[in-house]
């Protein structure tokens, strides 16, 4: 089995990555409010039947991507800090 290997990159990357769709979360009604973006009157009837009906659900999505993104910007940071740390432990001292 192989290792699991986690760089920096990864962790920073991973919270830019939840910040970006927690973004788009908040800000889906800006998308919607004309409705247009769906074209087809049948579609954009539907697609305004399960925005409304979602939305609920949205908020309570909202609140715990961001819940987990201020924890995944905690780990990076915790990473990176702590990666940084073990270099200067193992860099000998000139």
């Amino acid at each position: 089995m192989a290792d699991l290997v986690v760089t920096s990159i990864a962790v920073d990357e991973a919270a830019e990555q939840l910040k970006s769709v927690l973004h788009e979360l908040e800000n889906m009604k800006e998308l919607w409010d004309d409705g247009d973006l769906w074209g087809h009157r049948t579609v954009k009837n539907a697609m305004g039947d399960f925005v409304d009906s979602w939305w609920v659900k949205r908020e309570k999505l909202q609140e715990n991507l961001k819940d987990l993104q201020d924890k995944m910007e905690k780990a990076a940071e915790t990473w990176n800090d702590t990666e940084i740390e073990l270099e200067k432990s193992l860099t000998p001292e000139s």
